[in-house]
């Protein structure tokens, strides 16, 4: 049916899947796969964080210091979210690895603190 549209080797793992009643968990075989390909080709994925939009010259600062921090031969895939709730600053996930910049962040942390 499918011969011809994949490779063997695919039309070979959806037959094993679904010999195994394993279809559905083709999701997580894939994202796997992807974090596999991007270990291989050396690609760290990073999430910016901030309260306002970040401008193109603001963001390029922010990559370049990632990629001090990643390491040579490495290719930081950046991607960008806003979040008004952290007041200010910046929050950054680069990997597994979690900076918190963010004025909320230190208010927090402030009013914790005992007088």
């Amino acid at each position: 049916m499918l011969e011809g549209q994949v490779s063997n080797v695919t039309l070979n793992l959806m037959a094993t899947l679904a010999g195994n009643a394993r279809l559905a968990e083709t999701p997580k075989i894939v994202d796997s796969y992807v974090q596999l390909m991007k270990a291989k080709r050396g690609e760290v994925e990073a999430t910016i964080i901030s309260a306002d939009p970040l401008t193109k010259a603001q963001t390029e600062a922010v990559a370049a210091a990632m990629k001090n921090q990643v390491g040579e031969g490495k290719t930081v895939i950046l991607s960008t979210q806003v979040d008004p709730s952290i007041l200010g600053g910046l929050q950054v996930q680069i990997g597994d690895q979690f900076l918190d910049l963010s004025v909320g962040s230190k208010i927090d942390a402030l009013s914790r603190t005992t007088v």
